[in-house]
């Protein structure tokens, strides 16, 4: 009985092994080694999507042309809008970024909205960006 307990428990110990999650560095800019960072980096089936920044005339062009991007971004990787589960928005004024909640909206069309947090910022990367938008998606 004890000989059947313990290979029962063998079992279990060895199917409950932790295997090493894989990380895929994914290069999609040739400056971004000169910077240091990744615009994807791919553990599993989640995707932490570094900030894409965005500018123009004005916020609902820069919020309009970032989400494009974004689209574009996650198709490379067979992604959607609604595999998001968490944005990060980064403005350098929230009540411009506030007032395009509707284009912003039209990118989750679906309602499936993400955990979401908007952060407003002196400065971003560039000085002509006013927003940058970071994501993670999961497959």
């Amino acid at each position: 009985m004890r000989l059947v307990l313990l290979g029962c428990m063998t079992l279990i110990l060895v199917s409950c092994a932790h295997k090493p999650t894989t990380i895929a560095r994914h290069i999609i800019n040739s400056w971004e080694p000169d910077i240091g960072y990744s615009a994807v980096v791919q553990t599993g089936n989640t995707y932490h999507i570094s900030g894409v920044t965005c500018g123009g005339q004005n916020y609902q062009e820069a919020v309009t042309v970032c989400y494009k991007e974004l689209e574009k971004l996650l198709a490379r990787y067979d992604l959607k809008p609604n595999n998001i589960v968490k944005e990060n928005i980064y403005a350098l004024d929230i009540e411009s970024l506030k007032q395009q909640i509707p284009v912003r909206k039209n990118f989750y069309s679906d309602g499936n909205f993400p955990a979401a947090t908007w952060v407003q910022v002196s400065r971003l990367y560039s000085p002509e960006h006013l927003i940058e938008i970071e994501l993670i998606a999961v497959k």
